[in-house]
Protein backbone atom coordinates (compact mmCIF):
# COMPACT_ATOMS: atom_id res chain seq x y z
CA UNK A 1 0.00 0.00 0.00
CA UNK A 2 2.51 2.30 0.79
CA UNK A 3 4.51 1.61 -2.51
CA UNK A 4 1.65 2.88 -4.10
CA UNK A 5 1.42 5.70 -2.41
CA UNK A 6 4.74 6.78 -3.12
CA UNK A 7 4.11 6.13 -7.15
CA UNK A 8 0.71 8.22 -7.00
CA UNK A 9 2.49 10.81 -5.22
CA UNK A 10 5.42 10.60 -8.12
CA UNK A 11 2.66 10.53 -10.49
CA UNK A 12 0.74 13.88 -8.91
CA UNK A 13 4.02 16.06 -8.86
CA UNK A 14 5.10 14.63 -12.56
CA UNK A 15 1.49 16.24 -13.66
CA UNK A 16 1.07 19.17 -11.67
CA UNK A 17 5.11 20.01 -11.99
CA UNK A 18 4.62 20.10 -15.94
CA UNK A 19 1.23 22.26 -15.79
CA UNK A 20 3.17 24.82 -13.79
CA UNK A 21 5.48 25.04 -16.61
CA UNK A 22 8.26 27.82 -16.07
CA UNK A 23 6.80 31.45 -16.97
CA UNK A 24 9.49 33.80 -15.24
CA UNK A 25 13.34 34.33 -14.94
CA UNK A 26 15.74 36.64 -13.75
CA UNK A 27 18.19 37.93 -16.61
CA UNK A 28 21.64 39.30 -15.03
CA UNK A 29 24.22 39.88 -17.86
CA UNK A 30 23.24 37.19 -20.05
CA UNK A 31 22.25 34.90 -18.04
CA UNK A 32 18.80 33.72 -17.69
CA UNK A 33 18.01 32.00 -14.44
CA UNK A 34 14.64 30.55 -13.78
CA UNK A 35 12.25 31.45 -10.77
CA UNK A 36 10.97 28.35 -9.35
CA UNK A 37 7.22 28.34 -8.97
CA UNK A 38 5.47 27.19 -5.62
CA UNK A 39 2.00 26.66 -4.38
CA UNK A 40 0.78 28.67 -1.21
CA UNK A 41 -0.12 26.99 1.83
CA UNK A 42 -2.90 27.41 3.71
CA UNK A 43 -3.66 27.37 7.69
CA UNK A 44 -7.38 27.75 9.20
CA UNK A 45 -7.15 29.51 12.24
CA UNK A 46 -10.90 28.44 13.74
CA UNK A 47 -12.77 31.28 15.43
CA UNK A 48 -15.44 29.96 18.31
CA UNK A 49 -18.34 27.52 17.81
CA UNK A 50 -21.97 28.18 18.62
CA UNK A 51 -24.09 24.98 18.87
CA UNK A 52 -21.98 23.05 15.63
CA UNK A 53 -21.51 26.50 13.68
CA UNK A 54 -18.51 28.28 13.01
CA UNK A 55 -17.17 31.76 13.29
CA UNK A 56 -14.58 34.16 13.10
CA UNK A 57 -12.51 31.41 11.68
CA UNK A 58 -9.19 33.08 9.68
CA UNK A 59 -7.50 32.32 7.10
CA UNK A 60 -3.28 32.31 6.62
CA UNK A 61 -1.38 31.72 3.22
CA UNK A 62 2.53 31.65 3.48
CA UNK A 63 5.46 30.19 1.99
CA UNK A 64 8.06 27.98 4.18
CA UNK A 65 11.36 29.31 4.85
CA UNK A 66 12.32 32.95 5.67
CA UNK A 67 14.12 33.82 2.81
CA UNK A 68 13.28 32.19 -1.18
CA UNK A 69 15.99 30.83 -2.69
CA UNK A 70 16.16 33.30 -5.71
CA UNK A 71 18.53 35.84 -4.15
CA UNK A 72 18.90 39.34 -6.29
CA UNK A 73 21.53 42.13 -5.92
CA UNK A 74 20.14 44.62 -7.66
CA UNK A 75 16.56 46.61 -6.48
CA UNK A 76 15.81 46.92 -9.63
CA UNK A 77 16.18 43.69 -11.31
CA UNK A 78 14.79 42.21 -14.79
CA UNK A 79 12.79 39.41 -15.62
CA UNK A 80 11.79 37.49 -18.47
CA UNK A 81 8.23 36.38 -18.70
CA UNK A 82 6.97 33.97 -20.57
CA UNK A 83 2.94 34.50 -21.01
CA UNK A 84 2.80 31.57 -23.25
CA UNK A 85 -1.39 31.69 -22.60
CA UNK A 86 -1.01 34.27 -20.02
CA UNK A 87 -1.91 37.94 -20.30
CA UNK A 88 0.62 40.21 -18.96
CA UNK A 89 -1.33 42.64 -17.37
CA UNK A 90 -2.43 39.52 -15.58
CA UNK A 91 0.79 39.25 -13.38
CA UNK A 92 0.97 41.10 -10.13
CA UNK A 93 3.79 41.72 -7.60
CA UNK A 94 3.28 41.11 -3.72
CA UNK A 95 5.68 42.04 -1.01
CA UNK A 96 5.44 39.26 1.61
CA UNK A 97 5.73 39.80 5.22
CA UNK A 98 8.64 37.80 7.15
CA UNK A 99 7.84 35.45 9.87
CA UNK A 100 10.40 33.46 12.25
CA UNK A 101 10.23 30.37 10.42
CA UNK A 102 8.11 31.36 6.77
CA UNK A 103 6.68 34.06 4.75
CA UNK A 104 3.24 35.02 4.63
CA UNK A 105 1.00 36.74 2.17
CA UNK A 106 -0.45 39.43 4.16
CA UNK A 107 -4.55 38.94 3.32
CA UNK A 108 -5.50 35.83 2.33
CA UNK A 109 -7.50 36.86 -0.85
CA UNK A 110 -6.06 38.31 -3.78
CA UNK A 111 -8.05 40.84 -4.61
CA UNK A 112 -7.74 42.17 -0.24
CA UNK A 113 -3.89 42.57 -1.48
CA UNK A 114 -2.04 45.66 -2.10
CA UNK A 115 -0.74 44.39 -5.57
CA UNK A 116 1.63 46.31 -7.96
CA UNK A 117 0.16 45.29 -11.43
CA UNK A 118 2.85 44.80 -14.62
CA UNK A 119 1.39 47.62 -16.86
CA UNK A 120 3.39 50.71 -18.00
CA UNK A 121 2.89 53.07 -15.31
CA UNK A 122 4.81 50.56 -13.08
CA UNK A 123 7.04 48.80 -15.16
CA UNK A 124 9.44 49.35 -17.84
CA UNK A 125 8.39 46.70 -20.44
CA UNK A 126 9.30 45.51 -23.80
CA UNK A 127 9.48 42.48 -26.01
CA UNK A 128 11.95 40.30 -25.76
CA UNK A 129 11.94 37.31 -27.68
CA UNK A 130 8.50 35.31 -29.13
CA UNK A 131 5.73 35.37 -26.58
CA UNK A 132 8.38 36.81 -23.89
CA UNK A 133 8.64 39.87 -22.52
CA UNK A 134 11.32 41.89 -20.54
CA UNK A 135 10.15 43.77 -17.53
CA UNK A 136 11.95 46.01 -15.22
CA UNK A 137 10.13 48.05 -12.27
CA UNK A 138 10.78 51.67 -12.68
CA UNK A 139 10.65 52.37 -8.71
CA UNK A 140 13.70 50.60 -7.41
CA UNK A 141 12.01 47.79 -5.00
CA UNK A 142 12.64 47.45 -1.29
CA UNK A 143 14.54 45.11 0.06
CA UNK A 144 12.69 41.78 1.28
CA UNK A 145 10.26 38.74 0.27
CA UNK A 146 8.12 39.68 -3.20
CA UNK A 147 5.93 36.97 -5.06
CA UNK A 148 4.72 37.36 -8.48
CA UNK A 149 1.50 35.44 -9.22
CA UNK A 150 -1.31 35.94 -12.48
CA UNK A 151 -4.77 37.21 -10.96
CA UNK A 152 -6.31 34.32 -13.43
CA UNK A 153 -4.65 31.25 -12.84
CA UNK A 154 -6.82 28.73 -11.21
CA UNK A 155 -6.24 28.29 -7.36
CA UNK A 156 -5.38 24.80 -6.13
CA UNK A 157 -6.17 22.35 -4.09
CA UNK A 158 -9.35 22.99 -1.33
CA UNK A 159 -8.12 26.19 0.58
CA UNK A 160 -7.42 28.17 -3.35
CA UNK A 161 -3.57 27.75 -2.68
CA UNK A 162 -2.27 29.84 -5.43
CA UNK A 163 0.93 29.52 -7.74
CA UNK A 164 3.51 31.90 -7.31
CA UNK A 165 7.11 32.79 -8.40
CA UNK A 166 8.91 34.07 -5.16
CA UNK A 167 12.56 35.99 -4.93
CA UNK A 168 14.19 37.92 -2.01
CA UNK A 169 15.85 41.81 -2.87
CA UNK A 170 18.78 41.22 -0.47
CA UNK A 171 19.59 44.30 1.50
CA UNK A 172 21.88 47.01 -0.07
CA UNK A 173 25.15 47.45 1.25
CA UNK A 174 26.15 51.36 2.15
CA UNK A 175 29.32 52.01 0.73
Amino acid sequence: MKELRHIFIALFLAITTSTWAQRISLLDGEQVYPIQSQQTQTEVKPGWKIVDLQLKSKWAKYLWGTKSKQLIDTPSPQFIIDTDSLVLSDLVLIKLKTKKEYRSIPKPLLQDNKCIHVDLSTFSISAYRKDDFLIQPITPLEPGEYIFTFTTLSPVGDFSDWIVWPFSIAPQNAD
